[in-house]
């Protein structure tokens, strides 16, 4: 065989196509790459199960890799919240009967209950990792519940339209988990005020006080463009798939 052409067919054999990017980095050593309409979460240092979430609005593909055992599963909303509902009528045909009843209670308490009333203050931020941020201080009937520090930096226009497509994405998916639709009703990040806020541009750092004390959480040290792999959003050949219901419940250890 030709020597170029071996080297050619080698070549070929690895090509993997790169094209530009994001790159958000963590204060916890947490990664998201975000490129080719996907969005790439890794696990960071305090997940006990390393899990490595992608999606890809677009296409209204979920995809969920376990690093620890090299299993994962893909499928779409609907495939995702039918798994989520299989799994709740699973646990409430095992339910005794008054669990269950205090299950419609509680149901039934959520639906009686009034909405919050959501207020939010905007304020001058602070430079974080290079971009400018306003601070907006998140009230829910009257209590301080969050502050977001939010970048809509110039710079960042193409990044905060995928970064809102995912956000509407995931909501969607959230919207599956709970048992009755009251409940959105009654959660602050389901209201239109605080959507606003996520909307308006990148969340740079995030403060929670649901419960008293603030409590870090969103905390962005590094958000660079960058050439990425088309191989990053890729599950790795020698990882086994297994279907989406099986894969949640080993998650909630089930």
């Amino acid at each position: 065989m030709n020597t170029i052409f071996f080297l050619a067919c080698i070549f070929l054999l690895n090509y993997s196509v790169y094209s530009q990017g994001w790159i958000i980095e963590e204060s916890n050593n947490s990664l998201t790459y975000i490129g080719d309409g996907w969005l790439k979460s890794l696990p960071d240092d305090m997940d006990e199960i390393p899990i490595t979430s992608m999606y890809n609005p677009g296409s209204n593909l979920i995809i969920m890799i376990n690093e620890n055992d090299m299993t994962y599963a893909k499928g779409t909303i609907e495939d995702y919240c039918n798994a989520i509902t299989s799994m709740r009528d699973d646990m409430n045909k095992q339910m005794p009967a008054e669990q269950l009843q205090m299950m419609e209670d509680m149901i039934e308490q959520e639906r009686a209950r009034p909405a919050p009333i959501i207020s939010v203050q905007k304020s001058s931020g602070e430079s974080i990792a290079g971009y400018s941020t306003t601070k907006y201080s998140i009230s829910v009937d009257g209590e301080l519940f969050e502050e977001k520090w939010i970048s809509n930096d110039a710079a960042l226009s193409g990044l905060i339209q995928v970064m809102n497509e995912s956000i509407d994405f995931t909501s969607n998916m959230a919207g599956c988990s709970v048992p009755d639709e009251s409940f959105l009703k009654n959660a602050p990040e389901f209201s239109e005020a605080y959507k606003n806020v996520e909307r308006a541009g990148i969340e740079m750092k995030n403060l929670s006080y649901e419960f008293g004390s603030a409590d870090p959480g969103t905390d962005v040290i590094r958000l660079e463009k960058e050439d990425i792999s088309s191989e990053e959003f890729e599950v790795p050949g020698d990882y086994n798939e297994i279907i989406l219901k099986e894969f949640i419940m080993a998650m909630s250890g089930m």
